[in-house]
Formats: C-alpha cells, structure tokens, sequence
C-alpha cells in the first residue's frame, strides 16, 4: 500500500518536531523543509521544492511564532507569516496539493470569557502575530482552498522549546524557578495547557478524520490560572513560592482564552496527558538551560 507523503514546513521546530514523529510512527513517509533548506520568503524557493517533492500533502508550520517577538520587528513578522504563506498558497493552488496550515487561537483576539468556536466571530488580535496568522488563513483561502484545513493550536506544551523572554510562559517559569530568579505573573491570566503529544495526534485526527474547515486543537477543560501554575512550577523546582511576583497584565494582550474543542472531540480525539505529566516532561528539558539559557545536554 502506498503511503501518504506529506511535506512538513517548519519541521524542526517545537511542533514540527513531535508532529514529524507522530506521523512517521503512524505510516507516513514524511519530508520536511526548513530555514537551511532554503529561505521560503523568497519568491520560487517554495514551488521549486514542490514540484521536486511532489507531495500528497503540505503542512505548512513554518512562521515567525510569538506575542512579543512578533513585536521586535515587524517587517520580518509580516514577511515569515503573511508573504511567505502567499507564496506558499500560490504554489499549492498552482500544483492541486492540499494545506493543512497551523494558525493560532490568537486570531480570535480579545473575547474575554467568550468562548470562541471555529465558525464563530474574529476580532482583532493584539499584535502582529495574531494579525498576521490570520493574513495567512486569508492567502490559503485565497489561492488554494480546495481540500484546506486549518488548525488554531493552542497553548501546546512539553519538550522542546528554550525558555526565557518572549517564550511559553510554562517553560520560563520552571526555568526561573529552577535557578531561583524572580518569576512575574499577570494577575488574572489563566490557561489551559495541552502536551505536545495530545497536539499533534490533533492534528494527525484532522488531517484523517476531518473534512475541510477550521478546527481548534487544544484543550477548553483545564483552566489553570498563571499564578496556581507559577507555584506548581516553584513547588516542582523545590524552589521558594516567594520568587512569584503579581502584577497587572501589560495592554494589548489577551488574559484568558476560552476555546471550543467540540469539533475536534467529534473526530474522536481525546488528551491522554494532564497538567502533571506536561510540568514534569518540560522540567526534565529546562534543567538542561543554564542561567542564561544556554543549552547543554
């Protein structure tokens, strides 16, 4: 029987990375394209590659991920998530290869404590990244809408990312805990966290069980307010409760997120790992930071 091939954009980022190993493990032939493969911003890099990979499927990962690097510099925010998602849909709607593309919950902007379902209403996002997320869901719509999927992630967790400034709140605070550095929580921000694992099943779910359209993939059941998680992480680290600082939320940034998983349950999907499990797997991979957040195995 022959198998799927998919091309995975972004493949050796944090969720390119488990999703490359989830489909692998489940009977893909997979193939991935990343930065030093070539820089997909620029116009023909992309359609060469396609045209030479000749896939069944393209999951396009690869952006400019994060609230405030997103900030920093925003012509490279819009060229790594809008223009390179252009070229991108392009390509594809050009050659008939299917998209599954990774958007973000943060899309749906600020909803208080809505909650946000997949067909429902967008308002505007925060900051750049939400912004431009949302541009690339317009391209794919845009230019190759037959057979597109898109899957908002949300708050995926576990190993694989470094901590620090601009990165998963999680990680950065088993990260400070850990060395002991004060730890600053936004009064009232609440989460609910989903392993890496569960998030990449998600989207394989989606990817064979789902028809075209939008779905989120994330949990909605187990909010946990950002302070309860600081002091898990302090509790974990065996590390001073009193590192945790409280101050008011910065402006512009959403405080709690409530997302509808409905549509992807209904794909038989279920998370297999809770909050514990996520604290314990992502501490194991932050010890290996150094105080300055160097990396060493």
């Amino acid at each position: 029987v022959r198998r799927v091939k998919v091309l995975i954009l972004g493949h050796e980022g944090f969720v390119g990375t488990h999703l490359r190993r989830e489909l692998a493990d489940n009977g893909y032939e997979v193939e991935g394209h990343d930065f030093p493969d070539g820089d997909l911003r620029t116009p023909g890099v992309f359609a060469a590659h396609l045209e030479n990979s000749n896939p069944d499927l393209v999951i396009h990962l690869a952006a400019q991920v994060g609230r405030l690097f997103g900030e920093d510099d925003l012509s490279h925010t819009i060229a790594s998530n809008s223009t390179m998602t252009a070229l991108v849909a392009y390509a594809c709607g050009s050659a008939k290869v299917p998209v599954l593309y990774t958007s973000s919950s943060e899309v749906y902007g600020d909803q208080g404590d809505a909650t946000c379902c997949e067909d429902g209403p967008l308002k505007l996002s925060h900051n750049a990244y939400g912004v431009s997320k949302g541009h690339g869901e317009d391209w794919l719509r845009l230019y190759a809408p037959d057979g597109l999927k898109i899957v908002r992630l949300s708050m995926p967790a576990g190993p694989g990312a470094p901590p620090g400034r601009g990165r998963r709140a999680m990680d950065t605070f088993l990260w400070q805990a850990h060395h002991r550095m004060p730890i600053t929580v936004h009064r009232g921000a609440e989460r609910s966290w989903c392993h890496a694992a569960d998030t990449v099943r998600g989207i394989r779910f989606v990817i064979e069980k789902g028809s075209p359209g939008v779905y989120n993939v994330g949990r909605d059941d187990v909010p946990v307010s950002m302070l309860s998680l600081a002091e898990m992480c302090c509790d974990l680290a065996g590390a001073p409760r009193e590192l945790i600082g409280i101050v008011d939320p910065p402006g512009r940034q959403t405080v709690v997120k409530r997302l509808s998983t409905r549509k992807l349950r209904e794909l038989g999907w279920h998370p297999t790992r809770e909050l514990p499990d996520i604290l314990d797997d992502t501490y194991e991979w932050v010890k290996h930071f150094d105080r300055d957040g160097v990396y060493s195995p």
